[in-house]
């Protein structure tokens, strides 16, 4: 059962990770942007930092993937993942007239919050670990 559950976590680890490497096709064909964000015409300053936010997303999806495999790696990730999803949803949801494509942005976000509480907690990266725990 502890098996099941700890894989269950990992699956979760990844999954989320998955997730925050999708943007990142945003870095290399910009004109995705209408696609994920919504985004038409953007000028060339937005589409940049658009661009960046891919990178950054797509950073933090391979690091989700590393801490899959690291365990010692899963709370410094965790606490970057919800730091930077929390924001983001804090974001859109005191910004009038964003764009309504970015609610399911925000939405997914909420989603990949959950599946971080729960692969936090199959996989204890939030309790101290001693020689006899793993």
């Amino acid at each position: 059962m502890r098996s099941a559950a700890r894989i269950t976590g990992i699956l979760l680890f990844v999954a989320v990770g998955l997730l925050n490497l999708a943007p990142g096709i945003v870095a290399l064909a910009p004109s995705r942007l209408a696609t994920v964000y919504g985004i038409v015409d953007a000028d060339v300053t937005s589409t940049l930092l658009l661009r960046h936010r891919a990178v950054m997303l797509a950073l933090l999806g391979a690091a989700l993937l590393w801490a899959a495999a690291a365990p010692d790696w899963r709370r410094p990730v965790l606490i970057v993942a919800v730091i930077g999803k929390a924001s983001f949803i804090v974001l859109v949801a005191t910004t009038a007239g964003a764009h309504p494509k970015l609610l399911s942005v925000a939405f997914a976000d909420v989603a990949a919050l959950a599946a971080l509480a729960v692969a936090a907690v199959l996989t204890r990266a939030w309790t101290s670990r001693s020689p006899t725990s793993g």
